[in-house]
């Protein structure tokens, strides 16, 4: 990622931006289907032609202009993220609100490849990030066009609202050290394009959401042609939008219905239910799946008699739970072999219907659902396992705060880069926590004097755990909770180890805080990425710290559909060499190791944006809360210790820990 650098005097644009993304030359329509008007060059060679001048340098970097453009030179072993300003010649801003976006065609002329990054600037605080930024990256005598468009960013995904007639500086830099002196040419500086223009669409990565669920039969609206791809079988769509399939030789044949370009998207779902008729003139059996790139759920078998329908309900769930196996291998790791499932909800690629000849059916209806489940009556009220078990918390968040001897309500965002909590973010409403995701401009902490990367941001949200204050080593801890639907969140429920005591390392050399090694480990029970829809989430177990020894092994796959009020509720059983994660009462994930957790740890509960796999945050679904009911946890009188439960503290936001 392109981090923090160079300073600009006497505007307030402080930090280069940050940018993973490759831009290619593309095709770009104006917005309305009018002609752009004529660039605007915002640097020509020739002074009169020029709407811009070299401005500042960073040590290491020169900028030449020349008949071909700017030859720019990074000198060998220059870090950081070295580079040069382009500032308006007149002294103002520029007004680019005739056009969509800024261009320059760059051209690798050195001998080492290079990533080089073209960023255009409003005025105003740096800690506001007012900026928009696009990346390429060069091969020796490689040349690319990389195109800002206004209010996109990192790949073309929504960023900072830009306003064009408001640009004050371009900026060119690299990124990272290289070993070799790093050299390229800029040419073609401009303005061009039709005002409120849109990024390209790449056809091959459209995932289309279904209207209504409907993928086949009446009422069908796909935004892409459907394709059949039959084998060992011969199929066809009916004027009804039915599909009718007819198996004819004893080897099993395979009709599978894909979207003609692009994948379809059931992240707002949990299920595809088939609706097919036996029109053969015998009993048939059959199977069917829905199918992502990563891999397909479990198959669904069926049996109907000559002239029944059958409905099949194909559960994203699978039918034997995840199940860990550590590996040697450092890295997530260690599924078992016939657990779990690689089938991806927001990346649908197919539904397959598989039989033996001869049979003949008509596939009368597709549809995903997200109907909610019944969730078993016991739930909240005990573990989900036998045992001598006394409950040792029960949060239920009444009131109209949170009770700040149990939590903290302040910490160090380790996370994104642009999320800072608030006490106003973390709301106690009508028995839940509410940690509400909006676009509003403050401290991090509420504390003027922060000095974090995240010190002062236009996003809030907020936060919640029990380190310092509330502990329990074993046991079974539950939440139910309600997640957000607005892309580009990353809410969790996790825990990490405490071992409290004496932070003084020479009072007591074995404190460590929030340790994943020498016994800790990180739990992460419910991580999830809105971009995966409401009922698909990560779980995961870290060990041995975060640096060259760390581990980990988890799932990214993990469904649990939502009750009749849109909660799921996850837990987990935490014993001496086993873990089992639940949801809604039943086994989702099951690890049995030796080096299971074996220390003291605390609960946590947080909402950034980002993720490692997420959507872009869509800034109008803000604001977006994450809803916890409560926190329930319950003790063993085996595993019961001392250590277990409150300590003494002063009830300040932030632990003193």
């Amino acid at each position: 990622m392109y981090g923090r650098a160079m300073k600009r005097v006497g505007t307030g644009i402080k930090l280069f931006g940050t940018a993973c993304a490759v831009v290619l030359n593309m095709t770009y329509a104006c917005a309305d289907g009018a002609p752009a008007a004529a660039p605007k060059f915002l640097f020509h060679h020739v002074k009169e032609h020029s709407a811009g001048v070299i401005a500042e340098k960073s040590p290491g970097v020169t900028a030449e202009a020349s008949a071909g453009g700017i030859d720019v030179t990074v000198a060998k072993g220059v870090s950081g993220y070295p580079g040069f300003h382009i500032h308006p010649s007149s002294g103002s801003a520029w007004d680019l609100s005739p056009w969509g976006h800024v261009e320059a065609k760059i051209t690798n002329t050195g001998s080492a490849a290079v990533s080089v990054a073209l960023r255009v600037d409003n005025a105003g605080d740096w800690r506001r990030n007012p900026w928009n930024t696009e990346s390429a990256y060069l091969k020796p005598g490689e040349t690319k066009i990389i195109r800002v468009i206004f209010g996109y960013q990192y790949g073309y995904n929504a960023g900072y609202p830009l306003k064009p007639s408001e640009v004050v500086n371009v900026l060119v830099f690299v990124s990272g050290k290289s070993d070799s002196e790093r050299r390229f040419r800029v040419e073609d500086l401009q303005a061009a394009g039709s005002p409120g223009e849109k990024p390209p669409v790449n056809t091959g990565k459209i995932s289309d959401e279904i209207e209504n669920g409907i993928i086949a039969g009446a009422g069908a609206k796909l935004l892409t042609k459907t394709v059949i791809e039959a084998k060992e079988c011969s199929a066809g769509f009916t004027p009804s939008g039915s599909v009718t399939v007819k198996f004819e030789t004893p080897k099993k044949g395979r009709l599978t219905l894909r979207p003609g370009s692009g994948e379809w998207n059931f992240k707002n779902y949990h299920e595809v239910v088939f609706k097919v008729k036996n029109t053969g003139e015998a009993v048939s059996s059959a199977e069917v799946s829905v199918n992502s790139k990563a891999g397909s759920t479990d198959a669904r078998k069926f049996e109907c008699a000559p002239g029944e329908t059958a409905e099949v309900r194909v559960s994203f769930v699978p039918e034997v739970c995840w199940k860990g196996v550590r590996s040697p291998v450092k890295g997530r790791d260690g599924t078992q072999k016939g657990t779990g499932t690689r089938f991806e909800s927001n990346r649908g690629n197919g539904v397959t219907l598989s039989a033996s000849g001869p049979a003949s059916f008509e596939i009368v209806s597709i549809t995903a659902s997200d109907a909610p489940v019944t969730v078993p009556s016991w739930l909240g009220k005990r573990p989900p396992v036998d045992g001598d078990w006394k409950q040792t918390l029960n949060e239920n968040f009444d009131g109209d705060s949170l009770n700040l001897k149990l939590w903290n309500i302040y910490t160090s965002n380790f996370w994104d880069k642009r999320t800072h909590f608030s006490k106003e973010n973390a709301i106690v409403k009508d028995g839940r926590l509410i940690l509400r995701y909006e676009q509003k401009s403050g401290w991090h902490n509420d504390d003027p004097q922060d000095k974090s990367p995240v010190a002062y941001t236009d996003y809030v949200c907020g936060f919640a755990d029990s380190y310092g204050k509330w502990t329990q080593r074993y046991g079974y801890f539950e939440a139910r909770m309600k997640l957000p639907r607005c892309p580009g969140l990353w809410p969790a429920f996790w825990t990490m180890p405490d071992r409290g005591g004496d932070p003084d390392p020479k009072a007591n050399p074995q404190w460590k805080r929030a340790s994943t090694g020498d016994g800790g480990m990180e739990f992460d029970i419910m991580e999830h990425l809105t971009g995966w829809g409401p009922y698909r989430f990560n779980i995961a177990f870290h060990w041995d710290g975060y640096g060259k020894d760390h581990m980990a092994l988890g799932s990214s796959n993990i469904y649990v559909p939502a009750d009749k009020d849109g909660y799921i509720t996850i837990g987990m059983l935490w014993l001496p060499g086993s873990v089992t994660y639940y949801g809604n009462g039943n086994p989702i994930a099951v690890w049995e190791d030796e080096r299971v957790c074996s220390v003291q740890s605390y609960p946590i509960f947080y909402m950034v944006s980002g993720g490692w796999a997420n959507l872009p945050l869509d800034i109008s679904q803000l604001p977006s809360d994450f809803e916890i009911d409560y926190f329930r946890a319950w003790q063993r009188a085996d595993l019961a210790t001392p250590e277990d439960g409150p300590k003494p503290n002063d009830g300040a936001p932030k632990s003193q820990f």
